[in-house]
């Protein structure tokens, strides 16, 4: 099996991981809920697509909030209200559907793919001074199906020399779970997302760099999913448009992978609430976030499937309890389950 199948073994499709896959936890930002988990797509050469067939595979994330306070508006102003701070320990899964037709469009390769994700979330620390880091004091948290997300299309073009772009588009679709119980407020969102997306990749010479991008526009919201925290709010929110970028620089040897990665996300456009209290309320909660994280990923090819594990660091961070110093962990399996057979030849042998 060449690298580059290898590579995108139910790949592609799991750049849609992040349908919502952590809860940020009371008063962050919204766009947290819903929006791509940053550092998704990280090892991923998304520029390139696999031959044809159906794919899938499996991606875990396990994200641990490491500040000893929150990071900026939100969630710094939420801890000095209440004395306390919120925490982020989270444990996310996704299951991506890629399937890869043989068809062509416009000179590229054509791709459709779906992801369904669920995450079981813990919110530490909100109403505790001093900080516990160890969340000893569990303050609520539970299981959510996530807001699927869908990939009508995705084009890949072959330029050539190991150079590969593509462009698609995916939408976050309101339809996950939506209950609640004491200690528990299901926060998936109430709007959609639609996302433009862009990779360019380069797989050659053993090596795999890629810079996937991904840009979120968001429609409004009715407002109680979205502000955990703020009991009977009736206003109308809108969360900022996002731009994501997740880099990866990986050199292979034999059946091994190994190289830095990195992620970055920043919030474009402001928040906005309309309604009774509006101005009051998004002096609170409407600020622009962003995360920078870096890190190092070790990847194996078993043959039929490729492994691969990755950290990253975050280094900087605003308006996000994912504060600097936070870890986050990741594994992705990834395997063909289905694939046109080889033409068989016209004339049989004696």
């Amino acid at each position: 099996m060449t690298r580059l199948k290898r590579l995108v073994l139910g790949g592609a499709a799991a750049t849609l991981l992040a349908t919502g896959a952590v809860s940020q936890a009371f008063a962050e930002e919204p766009a947290s809920f819903q929006n791509r988990l940053q550092g998704a797509t990280i090892g991923l050469a998304l520029g390139a697509l696999p031959p044809p067939g159906l794919y899938t595979g499996l991606e875990t994330a396990y994200l641990g909030e490491a500040s000893p306070a929150g990071q900026g508006k939100d969630v710094g102003n939420w801890a000095t209200a209440t004395g306390g701070r919120v925490g982020l320990p989270a444990l996310a899964q996704a299951v991506p559907l890629l399937y890869v037709p043989g068809w062509t469009f416009l000179g590229a390769n054509y791709s459709m793919s779906a992801v369904g994700a669920g995450y079981v979330f813990t919110t530490c620390n909100s109403l505790v001074n001093p900080v516990d880091t160890a969340c000893n004091n569990i303050a609520g948290g539970g299981f959510v199906v996530a807001n699927p997300t869908f990939n009508p299309i995705n084009l890949s073009w072959n330029l050539q020399n190991g150079w590969f772009v593509s462009a698609g588009f995916n939408f976050m679709a309101p339809i996950g779970s939506r209950y609640s119980y004491p200690g528990f407020v299901d926060p998936n969102p109430d709007y959609w997302t639609l996302e433009p997306t862009f990779a360019i990749s380069y797989l050659a010479n053993n090596w795999v760099l890629s810079a996937n991008f991904f840009y979120d526009f968001n429609t409004s919201s009715s407002g109680p999913c979205c502000l955990i925290g703020v009991a009977g709010f009736p206003n109308t929110y809108q969360n900022g448009d996002m731009f994501y970028g997740d880099l990866t620089a990986l050199y292979k040897f034999g059946k091994w992978e190994f190289g830095p990665v990195g992620f970055f996300e920043v919030q474009t456009t402001s928040d906005s609430i309309s309604g009774p209290g509006a101005a009051a309320l998004c002096a609170t909660f409407c600020a622009n976030y962003s995360n920078f994280a870096v890190g190092g990923l070790i990847g194996y090819d078993f043959g039929p499937v490729d492994f691969q594990l990755w950290v990253t660091d975050v280094v900087e961070a605003a308006n996000t309890p994912a504060g600097t110093g936070s870890l986050w962990v990741w594994t992705r399996l990834g395997f063909r389950i289905w694939g046109p057979e080889a033409p068989k030849p016209l004339v049989a042998k004696n």
